[in-house]
């Protein structure tokens, strides 16, 4: 009897995994169906949409189990956000871009994929700019 609680536990454990690996990629396709919506209708809605499915996504892909696709998934979600806030000249979601592109920098690094991480510094540098945060590079004769 004690065996087969095990088991079962341990299948609805499995059962449970499935499932939210499913609900992780349903928001992820929702998200990507929404970008596509804003893309072609110039509506801002559809990218407010897609943000909440990305953060629904993530909670789903732990970087531990999932690495790339919790990397692909913060990648997106900055990069949505960057484009809600050029659009709409909206400086709350480009400060949660530069947070986002920070974390996905980081998990880049850690995923060790350069040719992401470089895009994601690229973007990074954009966001920046575009809050009026670009690094100014200091003379050497004022720091002496």
């Amino acid at each position: 009897m004690r065996q087969s609680r095990k088991h079962k536990k341990a299948e609805l454990t499995q059962k449970l995994a499935e499932t939210n690996e499913e609900l992780g990629e349903l928001n992820r396709a929702l998200a990507v169906q929404m970008i596509t919506l804003a893309r072609q209708t110039g509506e801002l809605e559809p990218l407010r949409e897609a943000v909440k499915a990305l953060r629904s996504a993530r909670t789903y892909y732990s970087f531990e189990r999932c690495p790339r696709e919790h990397a692909e998934i913060q990648q997106a979600m900055a990069d949505t956000l960057l484009m809600l806030g050029k659009q709409q000249g909206d400086k709350e979601s480009l400060e949660k871009a530069k947070d986002a592109y920070r974390g996905a920098i980081t998990l880049a690094s850690m995923l060790g994929d350069e040719a992401m991480r470089e895009d994601l510094r690229s973007n990074y540098r954009l966001t920046l700019a575009l809050l009026g945060q670009t690094k100014q590079s200091r003379s050497l004769f004022k720091v002496a």
